[in-house]
């Protein structure tokens, strides 16, 4: 049979397991959802607001995707028109909370999420390729990543899909789809890992296999969409399904 009469079925089963893994980034490869909490509640401080984000607000502020976004949520749908603010404002405060978050991500608060670090360099040592759908910027990920990993993001990473390269974010499948489109992959080529909901949709509506390991924040989500649910990201504490189709 040549080549170019091959099924997609045909391609994938001459493949072993998997062949990319993408990750989400904030709650996924680390706990980064209470440094971000914190800086928000920092600008607002900054800029004189009466504005303070408690767990349970920021919880329901999580699925909105994007730090500005989630400022101009609160604004338009929570507050009465009189206390809100300019578009300019958001923008301002946006700015400012992202200096308070890298400050805390460079003064070692955050860290990455436990058995992440050996499971990227077990798929690496073993031909996986890597990749990241984030609704966060790019900026976010190198920072945390160089912090965190002491490498570039680009060394460990074949592609990074971030909020600033699709008009939407998640839920939209656009930043996955991305991913498959730059990297030149099959859905069934690859899994992915999320910590939300608001991922796992993103995921599962660009057709690709999704594992969930809850953060912080989203315990207790509705993930019945889920094809694997972890409680872990040790490799010994993975389903003996999923390890089978990783080959680690």
């Amino acid at each position: 049979m040549k080549k170019s009469e091959l099924t997609k079925e045909d391609i994938l089963s001459d493949r072993m397991g998997v062949e990319c893994l993408i990750f989400d980034f904030d709650g996924t490869i680390a706990e980064t959802e209470e440094a971000h909490r914190d800086a928000f509640n920092k600008a607002f401080v900054l800029n004189k607001l009466n504005w303070h984000w408690d767990q349970h607000i920021y919880k329901k502020l999580l699925k909105v995707a994007g730090g500005k976004e989630r400022i101009e949520f609160y604004n338009k749908s929570l507050l009465s028109h009189s206390k809100q603010i300019s578009g300019k404002d958001i923008e301002e405060i946006h700015f400012q909370k992202t200096k308070f978050y890298s400050q805390s991500v460079s003064q070692g608060f955050v860290q990455l999420r436990p058995g992440i670090r050996e499971f990227l360099e077990k798929a690496k040592f073993n031909k996986k390729k890597l990749a990241i759908s984030t609704s966060t910027s790019r900026d976010n990920v190198a920072l945390l990543l160089r912090s965190c990993l002491k490498e570039n993001p680009e060394d460990v990473f074949s592609f990074i899909s971030t909020g600033e390269l699709v008009e939407k974010k998640k839920p939209s499948p656009d930043l996955y789809k991305l991913v498959l489109e730059e990297m030149n992959l099959l859905p069934e080529e690859c899994l992915a890992f999320e910590d939300s909901r608001i991922g796992l949709i993103s995921a599962k509506r660009a057709n690709i296999t999704t594992a969930v390991n809850p953060s912080r924040y989203s315990m207790g989500d509705n993930f019945e969409e889920a094809d694997y649910f972890l409680t872990s990201f040790l490799l010994e504490k993975f389903p003996k399904s999923l390890r089978r189709i990783l080959s680690l």
